[in-house]
């Protein structure tokens, strides 16, 4: 009997063990396949725009050309219709980027947010109506960008302007349209609008240039990856320091007894509340569509960073406003903080965003992939010729670039072994070294 006793002691917990292994292993896959699933629901393109444009006699390919604004909205704005009903959603918000106040509160983001139906007062009910042209703009106040003052009060109108290159997506009851913000005269009233200039100027000489050496494209593109740091902080440490919660950073004090001297939080096992905060961050991301693929502890306490697949610049950057949005509110049900400010930290590392940035065809080929040009173009010199025009204009307008980059939070956080303070370089790497000497010398690489 004290034998199977014994047994039964040695054998009960590893049993206990076993079951809750398993309970959290099924958990966990029906977590994954739930995910699988889930991902892209909340974003309106391929199988889920299919779905709802082909009750309009249209497909998703519909919207892989932006002429749609101007010759189908109308029925693209009913399948959003469909789609928003279909998903508990009767609000629809043109949602921009303002010019704002630089680090005032990162990640900055606008919209407007009103219901698809209108009301019959004298009947005592509603009715749905939403437009195309309901979809493709709209107008509101922009007399407070970049702040009050500048414009008359009678030419202070703003007005949204859909930008088809980025998806819309939806979020609790609103259907989200990315849009540009411009003045009544035509400024710019947000951060989208200069970049889309950016890139129609880059498109313009990009294909001039390409079109001059045989290869024959519709346009460029700008892609990138944003990898996005921050750190997670206990919400009740952040209520009791009133220079985090009004400047994102700290202003007073000193330092913790404790540093990053010895790297051991760098791809650490991630703290299982904040691991927990950031796989609920992740999975909202996932049916949005945005692939946020990797979580991983940073050099700094406390601080974390996601990174996804890369895409086009301006889904990308949307996304990671979205990211960004969603990092905040999903902190707060955690009993974390989340910042994002660029050195919230004394001697401790600061949070970057890595941007991670290449240029291709409008077809896919990636113009800094030396074998994908050639075979493309059917000639060995256009890849080294592009890669010299790309060098050249960091060469040129290194302190452009450098401005670009430049404002009080990121200024404070560069230097020393977080990034070059001011020399902006090109750095080639073994193998295209390899390979522009290989052609330099009239060999195959």
């Amino acid at each position: 009997c004290k034998m199977l006793n014994l047994a039964r002691k040695q054998t009960g917990p590893s049993v206990a063990a076993a079951r809750r292994a398993t309970s959290l292993a099924q958990k966990h896959a029906r977590s994954m396949s739930s995910t699988m699933e889930d991902y892209g629901s909340m974003c309106f393109v391929g199988a889920v725009a299919d779905k709802y444009l082909k009750k309009h006699g249209e497909s998703a390919a519909l919207l892989e050309d932006p002429n749609w604004v101007s010759t189908k909205a109308d029925k693209v704005a009913a399948a959003l219709v469909d789609w928003g009903l279909d998903n508990g959603a009767t609000c629809t918000a043109h949602w921009f980027q303002p010019l704002g106040s630089n680090q005032v509160r990162p990640g900055m983001s606008g919209c407007l947010i009103n219901h698809f139906f209108t009301f019959n007062p004298s009947k005592g009910n509603v009715e749905l109506k939403y437009s195309g042209e309901d979809l493709v703009k709209g107008e509101t106040d922009g007399s407070s960008y970049p702040n009050g003052g500048l414009r008359a009060t009678h030419t202070a109108g703003g007005y949204t302007i859909i930008d088809p290159t980025s998806p819309i997506f939806m979020r609790s009851d609103t259907i989200h349209v990315p849009c540009v913000f411009i003045s009544w005269t035509g400024h710019a009233l947000d951060e989208k609008t200069p970049l889309l200039r950016a890139e129609q100027a880059m498109s313009k000489e990009g294909t001039r240039l390409l079109k001059l050496l045989g290869y024959n494209v519709k346009g460029l593109q700008s892609n990138i990856g944003l990898e996005q740091e921050f750190f997670l902080i206990p919400r009740d440490s952040f209520a009791r320091r009133l220079d985090l919660q009004m400047t994102g950073r700290t202003v007073l004090g000193k330092n913790a007894p404790r540093g990053q001297e010895m790297c051991d939080h760098y791809f650490a096992p991630l703290n299982t509340n904040a691991n927990d905060c950031i796989k609920a961050i992740q999975e909202e991301a996932f049916a949005l569509g945005i692939s946020l693929k990797t979580r991983h502890r940073e050099v700094a306490p406390n601080q974390y960073e996601m990174a996804p697949y890369f895409g086009r610049v301006t889904q990308q950057i949307d996304q990671n406003l979205v990211i960004m949005q969603l990092c905040e509110e999903v902190a707060a049900r955690y009993n974390l903080a989340c910042l994002f400010q660029e050195k919230p930290f004394a001697d401790i590392n600061g949070s970057g965003k890595h941007h991670n940035w290449s240029v291709g065809t409008s077809c896919g080929i990636n113009l800094l992939n030396a074998k994908q040009v050639e075979k493309a173009s059917g000639s060995a010199s256009t890849f080294p010729i592009v890669l010299a025009a790309i060098i050249s204009g960091v060469d040129k307008h290194g302190d452009l670039m450098r401005a670009a980059i430049s404002c009080p939070g990121n200024d404070f956080r560069l230097g020393a072994c977080e990034a070059p303070p001011a020399v902006i370089s090109a750095y080639l790497g073994g193998s295209v070294t390899d390979f522009l000497d290989a052609y330099r010398q009239g060999k195959t690489a």
